[in-house]
């Protein structure tokens, strides 16, 4: 089973550290405020990783056990399957072409990498439309799309009001369109997306349940939680309210914080988060709503002396992941590069084959953690096996 490689198709735009974004971002989260989009590669690369995730993001009250320790049992094994077992059925035609429209940071090219082992298994011609993020750029891929006319075009992040246009004329010159991390649903053009808010209801469960049975087990039963928020991003402001449900529902009294972070106060985050912590000593938990602009803040706790305060998030990037390989950060919730990115390939196919495409399932959850971590330096599937499991269903 081969993991995310650095293959010819492995491109990077360098941004600052502090605002390319990863996992639910890349892979969940497009923003609808104006001002963030016009800041150019920043909002657009907070729009990106996603994921990834990704994605991941919303729900509250999703646990199916009161108990945080199941919970976390549940979720700290690696998952083994994805809700999609309907085979295509039908011849899927070879020689296709098959764009990807880039976000501008380090999750995209990881996506435009999962996406050509996809396409070269189909034996379809791959192009990754390479942008930095920003509007004017990403504007300028879809023209480019509507002006070639690919098979199948894959993006991710962007919301459809920026897009509109574009999708409904992409689609008319029967471009098929497949997306992730949006909060539009698939219709008028998109034919297919996943890691929605509706979709991915049980994310924040599993959150809130590891901070309180990581807390009960060194003996603290209240534990007191900072959680670190991007309102420029309504879907990640949902995580934090769905978290917040979930914290209170496993323990009513425990401390609970919101601190909200904009765009443009990116690189003072980790000195914010400092002072909230000094101003509340009873918070030992920081809590981010999106791993990859945060990669700073075990730095930062160090140098204040803020050792007892521990790190947990979602959607992590490269350098997320070495934190928490290297003790620097206690956890995360991986996001599902592989099998979103498949999964958008196979409603693409099955559209071309004449099938029924089948809706887009909820990616699977996992809490990585240093014991279970397969890497460090890259990204790489949820399901162990799950190229061989889209072989299946694709007759290949």
């Amino acid at each position: 089973m081969p993991s995310h490689t650095r293959s010819r198709w492995r491109w990077r735009v360098l941004l600052p550290a502090t605002l390319v974004v990863g996992g639910l971002l890349a892979a969940a989260c497009g923003s609808d405020n104006k001002s963030s989009s016009s800041s150019g590669t920043t909002a657009a690369a907070a729009a990106t990783t996603a994921a990834a995730g990704a994605a991941t993001t919303t729900g509250g009250g999703g646990a199916s056990s009161s108990d945080p320790k199941a919970i976390v049992d549940k979720y700290v094994q690696r998952p083994t399957s994805i809700d999609l077992k309907t085979p295509v059925g039908k011849p899927i035609p070879t020689g296709l072409k098959l764009y990807f429209i880039s976000c501008g940071a380090e999750a995209c090219a990881a996506e435009a990498d999962i996406i050509k082992q996809a396409a070269d298994i189909l034996g379809w011609s791959f192009t990754p439309l390479i942008t930095d993020g920003t509007p004017q750029q990403t504007q300028n891929a879809w023209e480019q799309v509507v002006r070639e006319k690919p098979d199948g075009v894959i993006y991710t992040a962007t919301p459809r009001s920026q897009i509109d246009q574009y999708i409904n004329q992409a689609s008319a010159n029967g471009t098929a369109i497949a997306a992730c991390c949006i909060t539009d649903e698939a219709t008028n053009g998109i034919i297919w997306t996943t890691s929605t808010p509706a979709q991915l209801g049980d994310l924040a469960t599993p959150m809130a349940a590891w901070v309180v049975n990581d807390a009960k087990q060194a003996g603290n039963n209240k534990p007191g939680v900072l959680y670190v928020d991007l309102p420029d991003f309504p879907i990640l402001t949902s995580l934090g309210t769905a978290f917040e449900k979930d914290f209170k529902g496993f323990c009513a009294d425990c401390p609970f914080q919101k601190l909200s972070v904009g765009l443009a106060d990116l690189q003072k985050a980790p000195d914010n988060i400092v002072s909230a912590l000094r101003a509340n000593s009873n918070l030992k938990y920081v809590v981010q709503s999106t791993d990859s602009v945060f990669t700073g803040l075990p730095a930062a706790l160090k140098a204040a002396g803020l050792n007892d305060v521990k790190i947990f998030g979602e959607g992590p990037s490269t350098a997320n992941l070495t934190n928490i390989a290297n003790g620097d950060q206690a956890g995360t919730m991986a996001f599902a590069f592989y099998e979103i990115m498949f999964g958008a390939v196979d409603a693409i196919a099955r559209k071309k084959a004449g099938a029924e495409v089948q809706p887009g399932f909820a990616p699977p959850n996992w809490i990585l953690l240093k014991s279970n971590l397969p890497s460090s330096t890259e990204f790489f599937p949820l399901v162990p096996d799950i190229v061989n499991q889209f072989k299946t269903l694709w007759g290949k």
